[in-house]
């Protein structure tokens, strides 16, 4: 019996309400133990979905090649290409799923941003195998209540939920599974695909706005970032003070409103925002600035995974700095004049404080 894949995660067990957690808005990234995709692109894998040793060998399928409608490329001046994949008068396809085909992936711990990207990247792998997503399996912590209270800003939570197969011991017909983290993180947001992204939307319940200005939405990583880390896979996580400036500008309108999400620990003063009358937000919770990340009219990120799930449904025009995340078709990308300029700027801070 076919059911629609939203209808099945929506109707499955509830996971545990979640609690507020006032963590800072800067999510840092952990990027020493990141899976590095590399240059690998999506190909088949050999058909097994439920073998003995409980590993699934499924075949993937190009997504590109499935979607059929056209998609219209426009290039702009800021140096990247975007596809109207949500334009008026689209329509998201009633895709349906193998209710008896369950799979499930295993829970690492980390921060949240973390954790929930790794869960929407298991997410779309089992997508593309046209099959049920069981959740996201560990020991239930503390820590896994604050990862629920940022997929509630989403409205997420009871989709991207933690579960195992051994919570549907009375269920014997399902066929259930557990994918190897390297399966899915081989692919990392390569599955992000305008397909999936297209379907997550709709999963996605919206806050409501908080402004009615125009607005600016700013997540600047700082805390522990600096450019005077080690890189990783090419890119420095910190971006200095001057990139998010130039940005800022690249996009405002007379009467903007520009508020930054940060931390209150930052390698470059702050007083260069505030002075400019930005506001500058270093307590706000992890939960709410993901309600605030999602429907402004600009997202600046950064580069950190805490940016890249609210800025792949986010509803507004999202701008992204490339670093070792792909970028999603859509987003407006950082001008090859501007990253120079950010190379140059991150070279001169090192010089004078880094030491050699």
């Amino acid at each position: 019996m076919a059911s629609t894949y939203k209808s099945f995660l929506k109707g499955g067990p509830q996971g545990s309400a979640g609690q507020n957690n006032n963590y800072k808005a800067d999510d840092d990234d952990d990027v020493g133990k990141r899976i590095s995709r590399g240059e690998k692109t999506m190909g088949k894998l050999d058909h097994d979905p439920f073998s003995e040793e409980n590993e699934v060998h499924a075949e993937f399928q190009d997504p590109l090649k499935k979607k059929s409608q056209a998609v219209d490329v426009i290039s702009n001046d800021f140096g990247e290409e975007e596809n109207d994949l949500f334009g008026a008068g689209g329509s998201v396809p009633n895709y349906v799923f193998d209710p008896d085909h369950q799979m499930f992936h295993n829970y690492y711990s980390g921060k949240s941003g973390k954790v929930v990207e790794e869960m929407l990247i298991a997410h779309a792998y089992i997508f593309h195998q046209n099959a049920t997503y069981g959740g996201c399996c560990g020991s239930h912590a503390t820590k896994m209540e604050a990862h629920e209270d940022l997929l509630d800003a989403l409205g997420l939570k009871d989709v991207l939920r933690f579960r195992c197969p051994r919570d549907f011991v009375h269920d014997t017909k399902t066929k259930r599974s557990t994918i190897p983290k390297e399966r899915y993180m081989s692919q990392d947001t390569h599955l992000w695909t305008p397909e999936y992204v297209d379907y997550l939307r709709t999963l996605v319940t919206y806050p409501e706005r908080r402004h009615k200005d125009y607005t600016i939405i700013v997540h600047m990583l700082r805390g522990n970032a600096s450019p005077c880390k080690q890189e990783n896979q090419g890119y420095q996580s910190y971006l200095p003070n001057s990139h998010y400036l130039k940005l800022i500008d690249k996009y405002m309108k007379p009467g903007a409103r520009v508020i930054i999400y940060t931390s209150g620990k930052s390698f470059e003063s702050l007083n260069e925002f505030k002075r400019r009358g930005y506001e500058v937000n270093t307590g706000t919770s992890l939960k709410e600035s993901w309600k605030e990340f999602v429907t402004a009219d600009v997202f600046i990120m950064s580069r950190s995974d805490f940016s890249m799930v609210p800025a792949m449904v986010a509803k507004g025009t999202v701008v992204y700095t490339p670093f070792w995340h792909k970028t999603l078709r859509r987003w407006k990308r950082a001008s090859k004049s501007l990253m120079e300029q950010t190379d140059a700027e991150t070279k001169r801070l090192q010089q004078l404080h880094c030491g050699n």
